[in-house]
């Protein structure tokens, strides 16, 4: 089991820690705002921040990211369930996945 700390919460997986934080966030932890998009690292639809930076998430391992390092999804960046103008400008110009 490797342990995650996503959006502020410590959270358990049993994924092989050669798996690509992408498919842990979605398959995993049913974190799915994070997109898939090329696989990449081009297209920025996969893009969280791992403490503080933004960083491509289809090609980071889980075990870069096990124990102490922050992950921060576009779940996580409303506070108390609040969106930032950022998010509610996404959904109110329907803007596309592709970062």
């Amino acid at each position: 089991m490797a342990a995650l700390n996503v959006n502020g919460k410590t959270l358990q997986t049993s994924a092989d820690p050669r798996t690509p934080l992408l498919w842990v966030l979605r398959d995993s932890l049913g974190l799915t705002g994070t997109k898939y998009g090329c696989g990449i690292a081009q297209c920025g639809a996969c893009t969280v921040h791992i403490d503080g930076v933004a960083t491509r998430s289809c090609q980071v391992p889980l075990s870069a990211v096990s124990g102490a390092k922050k992950v921060v999804t576009i779940e996580g960046l409303a506070a108390n369930g609040v969106l930032t103008k950022i998010q509610k400008a996404w959904l109110e110009h329907d803007v596309p996945q592709c970062g």
